[in-house]
């Protein structure tokens, strides 16, 4: 599960033993429908109730995993044959034109992986590795020319923002990287409201930046204390949501982190502690049905767990048994959910509402 790897926090926490408080949200529960042998997922899109990808890897294999719901039942559709290869962000703009990023291992050296679907078949499209070689971690996708898809350097020397324009991938510039970012999230709603987060390296602090069409910038928000953010998804110019975790109490620990954009400031959003024993928890991802239902899952010290947000407050939605993370999120407007991640016995699970 190397996706899972690149997306945690760059922090070494041994998790205590304790119990994982879940409050029902009447009719909002997720239940497992699918469930894949001796594999994970990392991301999950939607295009309609009877369009939907995951991507992730397979362990018995070690290559890159993609499976698709046709509305009846979901199953693997065959991606390239690549060795060492994982998937871990996924976009679409249509059914036939879908986005999917991860890495590939190659004579010990990580390579970015970008693979699309034509509506035919999965194929790799080239993309730019930095020079000492470099992952990818999430994908946005605003229409056939205009594709964005974040990660990290291997080394951590540069952030690592790549653009697709419709005819090739590049790695893009800007005096806002300072070199020690490693990006887990990008989200879009229009080609110039671009916003990803991550976490800085050398600064054990959050990141998030901000695409107005023209330049990226570096971004100020309240929460100072934030050590990562993994996940982000903007609804409008003044709705943002942003989530991943900060620092306990007790020391050492760490807590479940939401924050909001209001088109004037980066905010602190209180949400529940899914770990009453201590604060031992983080969010990985995040997707909207509206603005007023929002869901946000995440994995504390034993076993994943599921916020939503209800227009009013965030609240722990019943997360189902044998879930043991939960890595990706997605939405549609008309109410469907649906989240991915692995089960305790070791299977990429798919949950939906």
């Amino acid at each position: 599960m190397r996706f899972k790897a690149i997306r945690t926090l760059v922090l070494v926490i041994v998790f205590a033993a304790g119990v994982l408080a879940n409050i029902d949200a009447a009719g909002k529960n997720l239940r497992v429908v699918a469930q894949f042998s001796n594999s994970a997922f990392g991301a999950t899109a939607a295009i309609a109730d009877n369009d939907i990808w995951a991507v992730g890897d397979s362990s018995s294999t070690n290559q890159t995993l993609a499976v698709h719901f046709n509305g009846r039942s979901w199953s693997v559709v065959p991606t390239p044959i690549l060795a060492a290869s994982s998937l871990a962000g996924v976009a679409a703009v249509t059914s036939n034109d879908v986005w999917a990023v991860g890495a590939q291992t190659v004579s010990g050296s990580s390579n970015t992986l970008i693979e699309h679907w034509n509506g035919m078949n999965w194929s790799v499209v080239t993309s730019p590795t930095p020079s000492g070689g470099g992952s990818l971690t999430a994908v946005t996708a605003i229409s056939s020319t205009d594709v964005w898809a974040v990660g990290t350097q291997s080394q951590i020397t540069g952030d690592l923002v790549e653009h697709w324009d419709g005819t090739s991938w590049s790695i893009v510039s800007s005096p806002a990287f300072t070199g020690n970012d490693i990006l887990n999230g990008i989200s879009a709603d229009a080609t110039n409201d671009v916003w990803a987060v991550g976490q800085n390296f050398a600064t054990r602090g959050a990141v998030i930046l901000h695409w107005d069409g023209q330049n990226w910038s570096r971004m100020d928000f309240s929460s100072t204390s934030v050590i990562n953010l993994g996940a982000v998804t903007a609804l409008s110019p003044t709705n943002v949501w942003a989530v991943g975790a900060r620092p306990g109490p007790p020391p050492g620990d760490i807590a479940a982190v939401v924050e909001h954009w209001d088109a004037t400031s980066w905010n602190f959003v209180p949400s529940p502690n899914p770990d009453p024993i201590g604060n031992l928890s983080s969010l990985t991802g995040i997707a909207a049905v509206s603005a007023n239902d929002i869901w946000a899952v995440g994995d504390a010290h034993n076993g994943a767990f599921i916020e939503q947000w209800n227009g009013r407050s965030w609240r722990l939605v019943n997360t189902p048994s044998g879930v043991a993370d939960l890595n990706g999120v997605t939405a549609l407007t008309d109410g469907t959910v649906v989240a991915v991640g692995q089960g305790t016995n070791g299977s990429g699970i798919i949950l939906e509402n």
